[in-house]
């Protein structure tokens, strides 16, 4: 699956693509730390902002088994 991470602080814009739901959650809470204006973009096209990162958790399957 893919995980669209964008990010904007002023005038600077970033958009980073990452397979993996905790290796997009990990970049975009990174970026936020450092100042960053950060949602991601999940599978379903949905926008998901740092309070909502934890039901991305649900494209995980692997994460899902441990529950």
């Amino acid at each position: 699956m893919t995980f669209i991470v964008q990010a904007s602080r002023g005038e600077d814009v970033t958009t980073t693509i990452r397979l993996s739901v905790v290796v997009a959650i990990a970049k975009a809470l990174a970026l936020a730390e450092d100042g960053w204006q950060v949602f991601i973009i999940g599978p379903d096209g949905v926008r998901h902002y740092p309070s909502e990162f934890e039901k991305l958790l649900s494209f995980s399957p692997a994460l899902q088994s441990r529950e």
